[in-house]
Parts: C-alpha cells; structure tokens; sequence
C-alpha cells in the first residue's frame, strides 16, 4: 500500500510539473498577446519559458525519486521565473497607453497556485511574491502611467491573494486528511496481517499441546517415578494452553475471506518458522 510521504512527494511532483508546464505554455502565448505593444522584447516570455522546460525535463528524469522537498523547490524556481518575466513585461504593457487589464497575468497567478503549490509554505510565499510583484512593480513605473490606472489599482491584487491563500488552505487540508486516511488504511491492514499470524501460530501450535497434555497423564498413570518431570511438563502445557487461549482476543479483529477458515488455506499459506510449506492432498 502506498505510504503516506510517498502520497505527498506526489503530489508535490505533480503540482510542480504542471506549474512548469502552465508557464512554458502561458508564457509565450503572453508575447503573441503582447506583439503589438511597441518594443516589447521577446527575452523575458522566452527566459521563462526555458527555464520551465528544463524543469520539467528535470522533474522527469527525477520522476523514481521525488521528494517533497525536491517538488517545493522546482515550484519556487518556476514561480520565480514567470515574476521576473511579469516584472519586465508589466511595465511595456503600462507604458504603452492601450487599454490594460492592469496585472491581469499577477491575478491569474494568485488563484493558479492554490491548485498546484507542493506545501502551504511554498504556496503562500508564492501568492504573496505574485502580489508584490504588483504593487511593487505600480510604484516603480513613471507617475503619469501610475495615474492611468483604474481606481484601486494595483491593490485589488490583495482581494486575490486573499482569495487564493484560503484557496489553498483549503486544498492542503484536504490532501493532509487523504494522507491521514491512507496512513489509517495503511495500520488496519498491518493490524490485520497480525491477527491473521497471531491466529495461525494459535491454529499451529493446538494440535501439539493438545498431544502433549495426553501423553504426560497417560504417562502419570504408568510411570510413577517420572512424577516430578511430568509436573514441570504439565505446568508448561498450562503456561502454553494460557498463551493460546490469549492469541484469540485477535480472532475478532481479523476479517474472514471465503477459504480462510478452512484447514487446506491454512496449509497452503505461507509457512510459519521457516518450515516447508506443506501440500494440501485430495483424494
């Protein structure tokens, strides 16, 4: 069964690889939008679209051995290159006095994380780099630019991130009690596997105590001189009766599948101690 960290080294795998995949696709789709706002240069859309494709050529070839840690970092590296990229391209789209949707492609990045970040940590750092990004960005264009900008701009990007940091609250929460689940899942069936030995060592062991217990007392009554050993034979037999009669508070916590409650199952089963496994004979 799949543990609980395996369970979240992949989801941290996936969130990263289609966050890098969203950017190499997103990215140079934003310079064709863009082609007709004067000297918009192609480098920053094309940087960040590299640096998703060697990430997820990266993540690929780590695919065997994800680990949350790695998927957390690949998403941080992505997210970092797309708010260089906005940063430069925010500004020729300011600049260029057409109508703009001011930080469109920041707003959009606020809600895309919640649905992709690897952790909360990660998550949150990256709505809140998309969010300053914004802000930060109004405040270094030319003032002029700054007051043809629809009216609360670029603060409106903070209702986003407030948006998309309960967003993602929500999502990490909900895959931490998946996890939770499959770690319960995951004892039930451990639990189980040790009724089911600790049924069998029972079911192994009745038969020989049983033989032994009627072989000491055929013995008593014939060989009075054996006395002494057949009493530490007998308070063993006891100590072994106790120990079996102990091994059944398990039987209600195993599950019975069809089969299992029949002697051929039993001898067809993998064997206890090492010995043979033994054959079940039809006639």
């Amino acid at each position: 069964m799949t543990r609980s960290y395996d369970l979240a080294a992949r989801h941290s795998w996936r969130g990263a690889f289609v966050a890098a995949a969203l950017n190499a696709v997103a990215m140079p789709i934003d310079f064709l939008l863009a082609r007709p706002i004067p000297k918009m240069p192609m480098f920053p859309s094309a940087m960040s679209a590299l640096v998703a494709i060697g990430l997820i050529v990266f993540l690929l070839i780590r695919r065997q051995r994800a680990t949350v840690r790695l998927g957390s970092m690949v998403f941080l590296l992505n997210t970092v290159a797309m708010l260089v990229a906005l940063w430069i391209t925010s500004g020729y789209w300011a600049a260029a006095g057409r109508a703009w949707t001011p930080f469109q492609a920041h707003k959009l990045g606020v809600l895309a994380v919640p649905l992709v970040a690897p952790q909360l940590g990660v998550g949150l750092a990256s709505i809140a780099g998309f969010a300053a990004t914004a802000i930060g960005r109004f405040y270094f264009l030319d003032p002029a630019i700054q007051r043809g900008f629809p009216v609360g701009e670029p603060w409106f990007v903070l209702i986003y991130a407030l948006f998309g940091g309960v967003l993602l609250v929500y999502r990490v929460r909900g895959l931490a009690l998946e996890r939770d689940m499959l770690r319960v899942q995951a004892e039930a069936a451990a639990t189980e596997q040790l009724a089911r030995t600790f049924l069998r060592l029972r079911d192994y062991t009745n038969t020989p105590i049983q033989t032994i217990a009627f072989t000491t007392e055929l013995l008593r009554t014939k060989h009075h001189d054996l006395k002494p050993i057949l009493d530490r034979l007998g308070r063993a037999v006891e100590k072994l009766t106790a120990f079996s009669h102990a091994l059944t508070r398990y039987e209600n916590a195993h599950r019975w599948s069809p089969g299992d409650e029949s002697p051929g199952a039993l001898l067809m089963d993998e064997p206890l101690f090492g010995s043979e496994p033994a054959t079940e004979v039809t006639g």
